[in-house]
């Protein structure tokens, strides 16, 4: 405490109360700023806050639970959801264009989806099922372009033409999408069977085994190629083939081509070449083979003989809208027909006419043997098939014109080699004469009516001793 009387305090000085000056610092240079050296000793003490830590676990663990649940809500749609939704689309827009359609389950990939354990029936086609076991489809902006069915069966009912006729009017309906601009434009079938009730008999009926198809739309017209190696005709006299049959159509066009040796498919071939109207040309192409490797049963045909063989060549054209022409020519080689030796059946003739109203057959001759006469009879056109009817009566000729030795491939008879051995030394003679007739029937929309008949008239004797 001070009085007034006392004088003042001191000044202070800075270096009073600072402390003696220190030594002037070195200059300092501005660096960027470095990454933290701690001496080893307090970097080991340093440690994250625990919070921070305990936030950055929590996020990550979030992070993943939705990861996890977004995968899990992806593999159920693509599992579930996904093949439900397009099941359901597709049975919905078949039911549209008429089409009953049933699938067991979808799997959809990257290019598009499989349909699997499918059923389909159409109102428009009626007769008409299909089913596969499995059903690939490709699309492109979610449309179908190409459909490809392996190991199915179609089940057909009626006529071809009726058929297609039923199928492009279907296509070029609104129904069937106007042209079928809904549908796929391409559809390949594989490793397939189909099975044709009446394709051109009420009483026939066409299996076909590993069949391949291929259709391209191009609006309401298709363009099909068809092939199989193991085709059967049923028909109520039995089975005809297996055949090898390729069909190739286009609009305004189509071609048939039938094997009937499909161990040699360019030997012994039927071609069929029609258009729009109907079929305009027909060649048949057989050299001289064994029948029962042409996939004909002799009795089918009212044939009998232990080495049978036919050879055939036959023509069919239409000229102009109401004419037509066929030639033929070929034979068909030991006929066993109740006489001493096997015949063998010659033909050559040809018909012209209006193909609707019949062809008559001129120029026509049938040597059955030695036995040789005219035929008549007429050809029948129809959109569907032919028919052909002919007629034959043989010239009558002397017995002993029969009278020669059996094929090499055939038994003597001891009857025979004894009346042999009797005319060469004098002691027999054969008297008499033989005729005989015959007819053909062969409707190609009835198979199992087609008959030939062949009725000899023998009046032979033996004479013995005879002049």
């Amino acid at each position: 405490m001070t009085t007034p009387s006392d004088p003042p305090p001191p000044p202070r000085t800075r270096e009073v109360d600072l402390g003696p000056t220190p030594e002037p610092l070195p200059l300092q240079l501005e660096l960027p700023p470095g990454p933290e050296v701690l001496p080893a000793g307090v970097a080991a003490r340093v440690k994250r806050p625990p919070r921070a830590k305990g936030a950055m676990r929590r996020w990550l663990v979030r992070v993943a639970v939705v990861l996890v649940v977004l995968g899990a809500a992806g593999a159920a749609v693509v599992v579930w959801v996904l093949p439900w939704y397009v099941r359901r689309e597709c049975v919905e827009e078949a039911a549209a264009h008429g089409i009953a359609l049933t699938i067991d389950d979808v799997e959809v990939g990257a290019a598009g989806f499989h349909l699997i354990g499918v059923h389909a029936t159409a109102a428009a086609l009626p007769g008409a099922r299909a089913q596969a076991p499995d059903v690939d489809v490709q699309t492109t902006d979610l449309h179908a372009d190409r459909l490809t069915v392996r190991r199915g069966e179609l089940t057909l009912t009626g006529p071809w033409r009726t058929i297609d006729a039923a199928f492009s009017a279907w296509r070029a309906s609104p129904q069937g999408g106007q042209g079928g601009a809904w549908a796929p434009t391409t559809l390949v079938v594989d490793e397939s069977r189909v099975v044709w009730q009446a394709p051109f008999a009420e009483n026939a009926r066409v299996e076909a085994a590993n069949t391949h198809l291929d259709v391209t739309w191009g609006g309401p017209s298709a363009t099909v190629h068809a092939r199989s190696d193991n085709v059967l005709v049923v028909v109520p006299g039995g089975k005809l083939g297996p055949w090898r049959v390729d069909l190739d159509r286009a609009p305004g066009t189509s071609r048939l081509r039938l094997a009937l040796d499909p161990g040699v498919p360019d030997a012994c071939t039927v071609l069929v070449v029609g258009n729009d109207e109907g079929t305009t040309n027909v060649d048949v192409k057989i050299p001289r083979s064994p029948l029962a490797r042409l996939g004909v049963p002799p009795d089918l045909l009212g044939l009998r003989g232990k080495a049978l063989q036919v050879d055939a060549r036959a023509h069919f054209g239409v000229l102009g809208a109401h004419g037509g022409e066929a030639t033929t020519k070929g034979g068909v080689y030991g006929i066993e027909a109740g006489l001493p030796a096997a015949l063998d059946v010659a033909w050559d003739g040809s018909a012209s006419g209006d193909p609707g109203s019949g062809l008559d057959v001129k120029n026509a001759r049938l040597a059955v043997g030695p036995l040789v006469g005219a035929m008549t009879g007429t050809l029948k056109t129809f959109d569907d098939g032919f028919r052909l009817d002919l007629a034959w009566i043989g010239t009558p000729v002397p017995c002993a014109a029969f009278d020669a030795p059996l094929g090499a491939g055939n038994p003597f008879d001891v009857a025979y080699q004894l009346r042999k051995l009797a005319e060469g030394v004098g002691l027999a003679k054969v008297a008499g004469e033989v005729t005989a007739r015959g007819a053909l029937t062969f409707d190609s929309r009835d198979l199992g009516a087609a008959r030939v008949v062949f009725t000899p008239q023998v009046k032979c004797q033996v004479a013995l001793f005879g002049p």
